[in-house]
C-alpha cells in the first residue's frame, strides 16, 4: 500500500512537472486565433477573405475564404505550395465540384479559381508556408470521395482520420491530414502525461467541429492554433468530440513524446491508408 501510494504520488509529480513545462513554452510558441480575431483582407474576386496568420514572422500562413453561391476567388500564384480545404459548403474548381471535406494542392507559381456552387456559403481554408520554394508546382484536386481514410480501430481511443497531402507528390512536400476524436472521454493524469508530445515542423491545427481542450481552455470550431516546431503540448477532445485539420509545409519527422518515446508520423499513416487519389483539373 505504501509503495503504491508513493508510485501514484511520483506519477502525479511527473505529470505536474511535464504540464508546467508545456505551459512555459506555450506562452511563446503556441498562438491561438479565433474566427473573430482573423483580420479582413482583400482577395482576387468577390469572396470575403480573412487572415488568421499572414505576418512576416509567421512560418505558416492561413486564410479563410467565404464564397456565396456564384461568388469566385482566385488563389493567386505564391512562392510556396498552398493546400486548400473545403471546411463547409461546396465549390467548383478546375471543372470539378469539391464538397465539404475535399481539398486541393495549388503548387507554387500556379493559381486556381474557386467558385461557390452550393445552396449556402462555402468556407475554404488556404494554408501555405512562408518560405520561398524553387521551381513551379502543379495543381491537384482531391474530392472528398477520393480521400484515403482510416476508421477507428477496435479497442483503441476511437480516433479516425483522412490524408489529403502526404509530402510525396513530386515537387511538393506539403502535408495535410484530418483527425476525428470521439467525445465523452475523460483522461486520467497518467494518460494526459503520456500524450504530451512535439513535432519537428511548424504546424497549424484548425478545429472544424467539436472542441479541443487546451489546459483550462475549450477551443471551438473556427479556431486556429499555430504551434512552433519542437514545442511540447497536449490536448483532449471536448464533450461532443473533436475534428480538426493539421497542416505542415514540409514532410513530418518523428513525433517525440515527453516521456522519451518517439514514432514516425508518416509511417503511422502509411500503415493505415493509401495515397491520395488526386485529379488533374481542367484549367482552360
Amino acid at each position: 500500500m505504501v509503495i503504491a501510494t508513493l508510485v501514484r504520488r511520483s506519477r502525479r509529480a511527473q505529470y505536474r512537472g511535464a504540464m508546467q513545462q508545456v505551459r512555459k513554452v506555450a506562452m511563446t510558441k503556441v498562438s491561438v486565433r479565433t474566427r473573430d480575431q482573423a483580420l479582413a483582407q482583400g482577395s482576387t474576386g468577390t469572396a470575403d477573405c480573412h487572415a488568421y496568420f499572414a505576418g512576416v514572422r509567421d512560418p505558416i500562413h492561413l486564410r479563410l475564404y467565404s464564397l456565396e453561391p456564384g461568388e469566385a476567388t482566385k488563389i493567386e500564384p505564391r512562392a510556396s505550395d498552398c493546400a486548400a480545404y473545403v471546411w463547409q459548403g461546396a465549390v467548383t474548381a478546375g471543372g470539378t465540384e469539391l464538397v465539404t471535406g475535399s481539398s486541393a494542392i495549388v503548387g507554387r507559381g500556379t493559381s486556381l479559381v474557386l467558385t461557390g456552387s452550393g445552396s449556402d456559403a462555402a468556407l475554404v481554408l488556404c494554408f501555405a508556408g512562408s518560405a520561398v520554394q524553387d521551381g513551379v508546382g502543379t495543381v491537384r484536386l482531391l474530392p472528398a470521395a477520393h480521400v484515403p481514410r482510416m476508421a477507428a480501430e477496435p479497442g483503441t481511443s476511437g480516433v479516425s482520420g483522412g490524408l489529403h497531402a502526404d509530402s510525396d507528390w513530386p515537387g511538393s512536400a506539403v502535408w495535410l491530414h484530418e483527425n476525428h476524436f470521439p467525445g465523452g472521454m475523460e483522461l486520467t493524469p497518467e494518460q494526459a502525461a503520456r500524450g504530451i508530445h512535439s513535432h519537428s515542423e511548424d504546424e497549424i491545427i484548425f478545429i472544424t467541429a467539436g472542441a479541443m481542450r487546451l489546459g483550462n481552455r475549450l477551443a471551438g470550431p473556427g479556431t486556429a492554433i499555430a504551434i512552433a516546431a519542437d514545442t511540447l503540448y497536449s490536448f483532449a477532445a471536448g464533450p461532443e468530440g473533436l475534428s480538426f485539420i493539421n497542416f505542415r509545409a514540409a514532410r513530418p519527422g518523428d513525433i517525440r513524446f515527453a516521456h522519451g518515446a518517439s514514432m514516425s508520423e508518416t509511417g503511422y499513416w502509411r500503415e493505415r491508408v493509401g495515397r491520395p487519389d488526386y485529379l488533374v483539373p481542367s484549367l482552360t
